[in-house]
């Protein structure tokens, strides 16, 4: 299976299909404006030199180059190999909210799709770091433990859900709580908490966990993957279509809104900081967290894949030399022959034509 390092190059791989089209449609037009202003035969003999086949080669070999060349900036990326690191870098626990309220869609494709995907790149980005993984609604439970395999955290993260977690409702503090039982208390550096939720808490025991957080040196950074519009919890049944949407006890659809003002205090509290899912992205979190501390995180290993893109660009170098070394004109032997055949045809329909008025 090929890994795109840059896949966004792909996406300029369509010009040269608009290339290939491209030639087409000016070569048909060239030969129907010359068709029109001179005799097809006398074209031939004016320009015996000019080869279409070749000047066709020639664009179509510098067209590929150009396709090699795209495909060599997107970092194809196949084989697995086993890396080994020594370096400085911190803990970090990311705690995903599963709760029912996380499916809502003012985040499309909805909130916890969506953060998600996000929290992927970020994981990608956090290479040399100790990563662990908290899910929670109601409760709270640990889903990996600190680990340096980025993929093992993504695998476990993935399974987040709202089917994951018996408990419902949105418990910060138990979040909170869980996520420390990670952490070695005795440091007072080198250790982040990234809550990521819609920003709705149902607890009575966040206040009291926040201030643990704080006393043991734990940077919380509150991620809000929701509005402040809010959207309508829906409810799905087991083939997965939309069956309701959650109504309170009046009858009254629910309306789940995110909660800024307990998110934004929480990032005071502890030093860390709020990023809103309008303004987020993985490289600004990584930013933050870089500025922290680190520690020796020790020997470990990892399993990567290998960089290919140097295939391609051989290749690309080479189309590319051989489009611009290759003429669109033949050699004088060429043309001489060419010539000649022509000549046979010319006097070949000459005497047929004698014959035939004869």
């Amino acid at each position: 299976m090929i890994k795109w390092g840059e896949p966004i190059y792909l996406w300029f791989l369509l010009a040269v299909p608009l290339g290939i089209s491209l030639l087409i449609f000016r070569g048909v037009n060239r030969r129907r404006v010359l068709s029109r202003a001179i005799d097809a035969e006398l074209v031939d003999r004016l320009t015996p030199s000019l080869s279409p086949g070749l000047a066709t080669l020639k664009q179509l070999l510098l067209l590929a180059a150009l396709a090699f060349l795209l495909l060599a900036a997107a970092r194809p990326k196949w084989g697995e190999k086993l890396q080994m690191y020594q370096g400085m870098g911190i803990d970090v626990v990311i705690a995903l909210d599963g709760s029912q309220s996380m499916l809502a869609q003012d985040v499309k494709p909805s909130r916890l799709v969506r953060a998600k995907t996000e929290l992927e790149s970020f994981i990608d980005g956090l290479t040399g770091n100790a990563i662990g993984v908290v899910g929670f609604a109601g409760d709270a439970y640990v889903m990996c433990p600190l680990t340096t395999d980025a993929d093992a955290a993504k695998l476990f993260l993935d399974i987040i859900g709202p089917d994951m977690m018996p408990v419902p409702g949105t418990d910060f503090g138990k979040a909170i709580d869980a996520s420390l039982s990670l952490l070695n208390p005795k440091e007072n550096n080198y250790k982040a908490l990234v809550l990521v939720t819609d920003g709705e808490d149902l607890g009575k025991n966040t206040a009291q966990a926040i201030q643990r957080a704080a006393e043991q040196h734990v940077r919380i950074f509150p991620v809000a993957f929701a509005t402040a519009e809010g959207s309508p919890i829906p409810d799905y049944d087991a083939q997965g279509n939309l069956t309701a949407y959650k109504k309170d006890k009046n009858g009254q659809v629910v309306m789940s809104r995110m909660n800024e003002r307990e998110l934004i205090v929480m990032a005071q509290a502890t030093g860390g900081r709020f990023l809103r899912v309008e303004g987020f992205s993985s490289d600004r979190l990584l930013a933050e967290l870089d500025q922290m501390r680190k520690k020796d995180i020790g020997g470990g290993q990892f399993t990567d894949y290998v960089e290919r893109y140097q295939l391609f660009l051989m290749v690309a170098f080479v189309l590319f030399i051989a489009g611009l070394g290759l003429s669109n004109r033949r050699g004088a032997w060429a043309q001489v022959k060419w010539l000649r055949a022509k000549g046979k045809v010319q006097d070949a329909k000459g005497k047929m034509q004698d014959e035939e008025a004869a």
